[in-house]
């Protein structure tokens, strides 16, 4: 059925007039007519019926006439959201503070400073639920933990480092070395990854004085040579990019065994979401600051 015709008909429900409605959607009374004429064919009824010079409508007509406008109705509603999707720049991320702390902020100010941004940060196995949840768009994440209703679309390589005051450090044992490392276990990790920096703890036992809930509060206990942090090498450079030189940070060696890994930075979405233009521009900015 032809939403057009519905919209004549409902128009002519509304003047009584074949003529003033056919003026309404700027066709010809004769080819408003013709229209009608097929629609009642649609419908199965006779809906309208001569009245002297002009036509009533049936009371079957009158009948469904509200009902008619609220499919109508609906289907306004459907594009009318479908237009402010197309149209929105509404940014809706969910990652931990890893990338939140400077990634993010260069991302937005380079490439999203149009857009209203909602950032949340979460850990691995959260943020997936949020996104699948439809709470979030997408997820960044270097600690992708599966899901059924997800794509994880491998964006850019990255290499991890032991970051700190190297000078502090040059002739400790890595046991002595104190650490900064995020609270919190990971659950469901391929990788048998458990801390949310990646250290392979299994591997390498590490003392941890300082358990921390966010990111700058590590780089900060780093900065004042404190502790050291295993962290993706751009969020160092990232880092080092906005602090006066005395507080930036160096790379550290790790142990020849320390095993070799190949870490990437996923871009999380649901399966149900086509790929669209905000995606591929995230990818495009993951790929341009995340590069080592």
């Amino acid at each position: 059925m032809d939403t057009n015709r519905i919209r004549y008909f409902l128009s002519l429900a509304n003047t009584g007039n074949l003529s003033r409605a056919a003026e309404l959607h700027q066709i010809s009374p004769a080819a408003f007519s013709k229209a009608m004429k097929v629609f009642e064919t649609e419908v199965g009824e006779t809906l309208l019926l001569p009245h002297g010079r002009g036509i009533i409508l049936t009371d079957y007509a009158r009948s469904i006439a509200p009902e008619l406008t609220d499919i109508i109705r609906r289907i306004d509603e459907i594009k009318e959201k479908k237009i402010i999707a197309a149209g929105s720049k509404h940014l809706r991320i969910a990652t931990f503070e890893v990338f939140s702390t400077y990634f993010v902020t260069q991302a937005i100010r380079e490439n999203f400073s149009d857009y209203r941004c909602d950032i949340s940060e979460m850990t691995p196995g959260k943020m997936e639920q949020a996104v699948a949840e439809g709470k979030a768009d997408f997820a960044l994440t270097y600690i992708p933990i599966p899901h059924p209703e997800l794509d994880f679309l491998k964006v850019q390589e990255i290499k991890m480092g032991l970051f700190g005051k190297q000078k502090l450090w040059n002739h400790a044992s890595l046991a002595d070395i104190p650490f900064a490392a995020p609270l919190g276990p990971i659950e469901g990790s391929p990788n048998k990854v458990r801390g949310l920096d990646g250290w392979p703890d299994n591997a390498f036992p590490r003392s941890i004085p300082y358990h921390v809930s966010l990111m700058e509060t590590a780089l900060g206990l780093c900065r004042e040579g404190l502790a050291v942090a295993y962290i993706p090498s751009f969020i160092a450079r990232l880092h080092n990019q906005v602090v006066k030189p005395t507080f930036q940070l160096e790379q550290m060696k790790l142990p020849k065994e320390f095993p070799k890994r190949q870490d990437f930075v996923y871009l999380i979405k649901r399966k149900s979401d086509q790929e669209g233009t905000t995606a591929k521009k995230l990818a495009q900015v993951v790929r341009k600051v995340c590069v080592d």
